[in-house]
């Protein structure tokens, strides 16, 4: 369930992030995301990640497990308003869900944290990233990550 923001207001939200919007990605909205953040800590989640390309790079996609399998990525406390909320649904697009799910910090206390999760068929031959960390594929592969043309619409 999504989280309700009272308009206009900024309020906390709790996002786990594990692909362009972590706060070091290197992308715009990296830096968007960052300039809201009130606490970021490394984390993990239960599912498998694949890699799907765009014209403009690539971006992971978070799929349910039925195995132990582990996303890496970063548990992000932030300040939003509800139409920064929105606005995040809109860059993430159709084929992403916001969803809780249950969130394992680094130094092992747990919480749960909203989160984006694939939720259409993959593209053909997306492959699996091996131990779940996108930003550690994109530094072994040479690969650059998606980067969004001019979004979000409104300076930081």
């Amino acid at each position: 369930m999504p989280a309700i923001i009272e308009p206009g207001v900024r309020q906390p939200v709790r996002l786990f992030v594990y692909g362009t919007l972590q706060p070091l990605a290197g992308t715009r909205m990296a830096r968007w995301i960052a300039a809201r953040l009130t606490r970021a800590e490394p984390a993990c989640v239960p599912g498998r990640l694949f890699a799907v390309r765009d014209g403009r790079g690539w971006f992971p996609a978070l799929v349910p497990a039925r195995s132990a399998a582990r996303v890496r990525g970063t548990l992000c406390e932030l300040m939003l308003t509800s139409g920064e909320l929105v606005l995040l649904d809109r860059y993430e697009g159709i084929e992403y869900r916001r969803v809780w799910l249950p969130v394992r910090m680094d130094g092992g206390s747990r919480m749960r944290a909203q989160a984006y999760r694939w939720r259409l068929a993959l593209p053909p031959k997306s492959p699996m990233i091996a131990g779940g960390d996108f930003l550690d594929w994109l530094r072994r592969t040479g690969r650059q990550p998606f980067e969004a043309l001019a979004f979000p619409p409104f300076p930081h």
